[in-house]
């Protein structure tokens, strides 16, 4: 954890991450191992410190930030989108979209956004 985390904060000036409901998550007992395997606080308190280190930014968007299910190409969000749909298509402008790449450049666009205003 502490090499990716210091990659990141080495590659990128601005970085864009989820305050994620990690009690929430783990009460699906599919997901909790690999939940608590992540160690979630600990990637985020190192970026916190490593990146504010080497003088970058770090975006924290919020839980409830619909990342996964705002469309990267419009910005339409889709109204209900349960974690097995991993692939979706855009009602609005058809654009499609593999979850997690989706959601990673929607928090990109966040942090950037969220940068310049700072």
């Amino acid at each position: 954890m502490h090499k990716l985390t210091t990659a990141i904060a080495q590659r990128f000036a601005v970085v864009g991450i989820e305050d994620l409901n990690v009690r929430g998550m783990m009460a699906n007992h599919k997901l909790a191992r690999s939940i608590s395997d992540m160690s979630f606080f600990e990637m985020r308190r190192q970026l916190e410190y490593k990146v504010q280190r080497r003088g970058g930014f770090l975006a924290v968007a919020d839980r409830f930030f619909p990342s996964s299910k705002t469309c990267s190409c419009c910005g339409v969000v889709a109204d209900e989108m349960p974690l097995h749909v991993r692939a979706w298509t855009c009602q609005h402008c058809g654009a499609q979209h593999d979850r997690d790449i989706n959601a990673a450049v929607n928090l990109r666009e966040y942090a950037l956004k969220i940068w310049q205003t700072a």
